[in-house]
């Protein structure tokens, strides 16, 4: 009954390969029919010009040129050499040669036309046109090629399901049926050929196709389902049938490749069943992927490497759906185990060879120069491919989080070494360092190496005797192998400074990553976790060190090394020290920049000049910024502050020697920033001190919260000489604090005006906290409109008007103050006849110093604000001092205007006289 069985199955398993032969004998019939219609019409066509009558006048040859050779030469398209056909595509016969014209005669005196520019050739069809025509005229072979292939597997399942043959005999059976396949194909490609012409095309490359992935199936049946073999054992044998499909590959044709490949990436899904370590298949992908790839080598054939990748990705990524540890493990290993084989196996060495321009280059640059080569977009493609299935596979445990940082580092010196000898891959080493840099800083990602670690630190601190934990360092070091790596190959022939950027900047940017991240001085302590920046910053010198012997002139290199070792330096400073103390050790840096800068001379520093200006900043204002200040004591808010303003002078004065505008302008706007801090805290303090802190009294307070945030909007502003990439964010920057100021001005001339809330004015008359309310504030904004002489007219009178008017309202409070003390400031204690006067001599007193001001200046601008203030003193003593005043004090208040005004009035006329030109005779 068994022996009948199988026959059936031998004869079910026939009728494919029936069809097939009828199909070839009815394919071979057509074509010998359609020769045979060629042939007969080419012998009609020659019969009927022998009969035609000859004729009776030779025409006479048109002139010809003695350039038309050598232009017809130059106008010649070469044709690439056809290394192999695509699918479906014949092979192209060779050009018939043109019969020789006769010899021209010499030209002729006569006018000779320029030639006309010859036709575009017609764009050649893409790689899936060639393959959708092959599949329209030759669809059977690629259906006969799946059914041989299920047939062969199908025969082990049916074999399974009906117990009817013992596992080594249906083993033996997907063998023996494979290697018939195999046999018939070569038997029939050696009798009948398998090239275009032949009636047979790609008939032996389907059976040997097909025999291959019955071998494949037939194997992995044997160690996964029956574990009839060992693990080693199958191993060998895939490899074996692998490379014996990349021979007939090569050999044979892409088709045989196709087939093969697909049929062995997916015989394990087909064959069904389960096994204890699933992730050996990942081995047998990537042996797959190799013959892809081998075959792509020697053959050119460049979808077969495509295929071959995109197969075994989209088989690992199904695989991995399964999900467990040892699983994600293969799967990271697997996806840079293909990027290196995609980068060697087509090179055919132990280092690639990937010439012309890098991707960004390519991208840059236009025509056909710029494209990327095919070898580039592949390694491209995969490189992506792997970097995301380590970002994948890392949050699976701490282990695969631990081999995925590894294998990124490797991944980049790799690519960083390789890159001397194939420049085009020099761009590629920022993925993996950026994924580096990602499963380090991203919470998401290291989330399960985070907890083991916080584990081991709780449970270490039960014990007696701790060991500090070594994580940190061995993650560091992953960093800095990638940056010694860029070292190397920007000191190699070819190097270049962006090399030096990158040595410069991963191992930094890790420890920061570190430290927001995962928090190291709470697990290994302070000082240890500043020793590692340290560490960091003398590795940073002695590549400033190498970089300078190499580059006596050109600074470059030195400086990036530089300001990263200063970088390392101050944090290692922020994590040591105290709040006052790291703001002096920031400052500090920036004076050793701009030191190192004078003595070196090293331009770049002033990239590092500024940012420690912004950090300081930063620790000035936000963190911890003014609260602290006006909390912490006044000599250690002295020191900080203080300084700060002393090392930004001395940076000043050490960068006279240097022409570094931008460095000066971030320099000296900080100055006048720092000093506007360091006089508004001291004057709280000092206040403070004096009358003490009344939340109620906070019209001084206000003013000088006001003034601290004009000086940095009034900061930002004269950074704007810079100019630069930053410009609109300095313009940015300097609204938002403006803003803030306008609000603390807003609350001061309101809710916090002793006007209109019972305060007490502490000092005396002219010398009192009035004087930190209003009068501070208004002169820096004037100041700030008298030197911002770079910014437009209108934004300088936008700035000093409203100085202007706090300047005027803290001289009618100094008046009310005068007249009413200090602790009947509100409106509603009401105003005597002297002190409405007085408003009236204030006025004046203002008017008349603005015109002096405009004859001192010769500004029209000063003589117009004048003018309004005199108006306004006019106003007053027509609408209010008439009704309001009685007596003599009513008189004498006419009279000092009605003079004023005259006086005035002549001087106003003789200032337009003078600025106006006298027209000539």
């Amino acid at each position: 009954m068994e022996a009948l069985l199988v026959i059936l199955g031998l004869g079910l398993l026939a009728l494919p390969i029936v069809v097939i032969v009828t199909v070839v004998m009815q394919v071979r019939t057509r074509r010998e029919v359609r020769a045979l219609q060629a042939r007969l019409q080419d012998l009609e066509r020659s019969l009927a010009q022998t009969t035609r009558p000859a004729p009776t006048e030779r025409p006479r040859p048109a002139p010809v040129s003695a350039s038309a050779p050598r232009d017809a030469a130059r106008s010649a398209t070469p044709q690439p050499a056809n290394l192999s056909p695509a699918p479906g595509e014949a092979p192209k016969a060779p050009a018939k040669q043109a019969p020789a014209s006769p010899p021209a005669l010499p030209p002729a005196p006569a006018r000779t036309e320029a030639p006309r520019p010859s036709a575009p050739s017609p764009a050649a069809p893409s790689a899936f046109d060639r393959l959708g025509r092959w599949l329209q005229e030759n669809w059977f072979y690629a259906i006969a090629a799946v059914s041989l292939s299920l047939a062969g597997i199908f025969l082990v399942q049916y074999g399974i399901e009906t117990g009817l043959l013992t596992p080594t005999a249906r083993v033996i059976a997907a063998l023996v049926f494979g290697a018939a396949l195999i046999a018939g194909g070569e038997t029939i490609r050696r009798r009948f050929g398998d090239d275009e012409s032949s009636s047979t095309v790609y008939l032996p490359s389907v059976l040997s196709g097909a025999g291959l992935v019955s071998l494949m199936g037939g194997i992995l049946a044997a160690r996964l389902l029956y574990d009839l073999v060992g693990p080693g054992f199958a191993l060998s044998a895939l490899f074996g049938v692998a490379l014996f499909g990349l021979v007939l590959g090569w050999r044979h044709g892409p088709l045989l490749a196709a087939i093969g490949l697909i049929g062995g990436m997916g015989a394990p899904f087909v064959v069904g069943g389960q096994s204890d370590a699933p992730e050996w298949f990942l081995v047998y992908f990537g042996l797959l992927a190799g013959m892809g790839l081998g075959i792509d080598t020697l053959r050119r054939w460049a979808w077969v490497s495509v295929l071959s990748v995109v197969l075994a990705l989209g088989a690992g990524l199904l695989l991995a759906t399964s999900g467990g540890e040892a699983m994600m493990a293969g799967l990271a290993a697997f996806g840079v185990a293909l990027v290196i084989m995609v980068l060697l196996i087509p090179s055919r060495g132990l280092a690639p060879d990937h010439e012309g321009p890098g991707l960004v280059q390519s991208v840059l640059e236009t025509g056909a120069r710029g494209r990327p080569g095919f070898p580039l977009i592949l390694a491209l493609g995969t490189l992506a491919a792997a970097c995301a299935i380590l970002v994948h596979a890392a949050p699976e445990s701490a282990l695969t989080w631990r081999l995925s940082l590894a294998l990124a580092s490797g991944l980049a010196v790799a690519l960083t070494l390789w890159s001397r000898g194939a420049p085009a891959l020099q761009e590629l080493v920022a993925l993996p360092v950026l994924t580096l840099l990602a499963l380090i800083g991203m919470p998401d990602l290291n989330a399960p190496a985070q907890d083991v670690l916080t584990a081991r630190f709780i449970a270490g601190q039960e014990l007696t005797e701790q060991r500090m934990l070594m994580d940190f360092t061995l993650i560091l070091l992953a960093a800095v192998l990638p940056g010694l790596a860029a070292a190397w190959r920007s000191l190699q022939p070819g190097g270049h400074a962006a090399w030096a950027a990158v040595a410069a900047l991963i191992a930094p940017l890790a420890g920061l990553a570190l430290e927001f991240g995962w928090h190291p001085a709470m697990m290994i302590g302070a000082w240890p976790w500043a020793l590692h920046a340290l560490a960091l910053a003398g590795l940073m010198v002695a590549k400033a060190a190498r970089f300078a012997q190499a580059d006596p002139g050109d600074r470059l290199r030195p400086a990036l090394a530089t300001v990263s070792a200063l970088a390392c330096i101050a944090f290692a400073l922020t994590v040591l020290l105290t709040d006052a103390a790291l703001t002096l050790a920031l400052a500090a840096v920036v004076v050793s920049a701009t030191a190192l800068d004078r003595r070196f001379d090293l331009p770049q520093m002033t990239g590092f000049v500024a940012a420690g200006v912004l950090a300081l900043g930063y620790r000035l204002l936000i963190q911890p910024g003014l609260p602290w200040a006006l909390e912490a004591p006044v000599l250690e808010m002295l020191a900080a502050y203080g300084g700060t303003l002393a090392a930004l002078l001395g940076a000043l004065m050490l960068g006279q020697s240097r022409p570094r505008p931008r460095a000066q302008v971030f320099l000296e706007s900080a100055a006048w920033s720092v000093g506007g801090m360091t006089v508004s805290l001291t004057l709280y303090h000092a206040i403070e001190a004096y009358v003490g802190h009344v939340p109620k009294e906070a019209h001084w307070a206000l003013g000088l919260y006001a003034t601290i945030w004009i000086g940095t909007a009034l900061a930002q502003l004269e950074r704007l000489k810079a100019g630069g990439a930053l410009r609109w964010l300095r313009a940015g920057l300097a609204a938002v604090f403006g803003l803030v100021s306008l609000i603390w001005l807003a609350l001061g001339v309101t809710l916090g005006n002793p006007l209109f809330e019972e305060q007490v004015i502490h000092g005396l008359i002219g010398v009192n906290t009035l004087i930190p309310a209003y009068l501070l504030p208004a002169a820096v904004l004037l100041a700030g409109a008298l030197r911002l002489t770079h910014l437009r007219r209108w934004l300088r009178v936008v700035i000093g008007a409203p100085g202007a008017l706090l300047a005027l309202l803290w001289l009618g409070l100094v008046i009310r103050h005068a007249w009413q003390g200090g602790t009947l400031m509100h409106t509603a204690n009401g105003i005597t006849d002297g002190e409405l006067y007085s408003y009236t001599v204030g006025l004046l007193l203002a008017g008349a110093g603005l015109f002096y001001q405009s004859l001192a200046r010769s500004s029209d601008g000063l003589r117009r604000a004048g003018v309004a203030v005199i108006a306004l003193a006019v106003a007053k003593v027509f609408l209010i001092d008439i009704s309001g005043l009685a007596g003599l004090v009513r008189v004498f208040s006419f009279l000092l205007l009605g003079l004023s005004l005259a006086g005035l009035a002549w001087v106003n006329r003789w200032a337009q006289t003078r600025a106006t030109p006298t027209p000539e005779a």
